[in-house]
């Protein structure tokens, strides 16, 4: 006679449990360590020294990415005048164009935002590919906005009355 041994999955080790995972592992669904799935992912990283994060949820059933970056102070009329009129002038074309949405906040802060439907399943991968395409969209704005902002103020200018 063989005898048989049931174990429970409450007591299953580690790496029993996650050989119960099927493929390919969908982020915010996974139940490890006894934290519960369903819940938004987040992330963040640089581009060009620009801090960005990202925050991937579902919204009806299917997952959505939303990017914020962080472009720092609206230059000061008094530091530059002709600085501040450049950066106002990429943060119209590219509020025009992008198809993001850029704004300077009450605390005189550059951000954009925008989001993005990811395809299914929600992999790091398809988290990485989601944040690169909103980027894509905004490079050439972000370029010139960072030249822009890190152009030398001018000194020595008239002053009229």
């Amino acid at each position: 006679m063989i005898a048989t041994v049931e174990t429970k999955r409450e007591t299953q080790g580690v790496i029993a449990s996650i050989g119960g995972i099927k493929l390919p592992l969908e982020l915010d669904r996974i139940h490890l360590f006894g934290r519960s799935g369903k819940q938004q992912l987040s992330f963040r990283f640089a581009f060009h020294e620009v801090p960005f994060s990202c925050i991937a949820e579902r919204q009806t059933g299917r997952p959505t990415l939303a990017l914020t970056g962080d472009f720092g102070a609206l230059p000061y009329t008094a530091e530059g005048p002709e600085r501040r009129r450049a950066v106002q002038a990429v943060l119209a074309a590219a509020q025009q164009r992008s198809g993001l949405r850029w704004a300077v906040t009450p605390q005189q802060q550059i951000e954009v935002k925008g989001d993005i439907a990811l395809d299914l399943p929600l992999t790091s991968m398809a988290l990485v590919a989601g944040a690169v395409t909103l980027l894509l969209r905004v490079r050439p704005y972000l370029e010139l906005l960072l030249e822009s902002l890190s152009a030398p103020a001018q000194r020595g200018g008239s002053v009229t009355t």
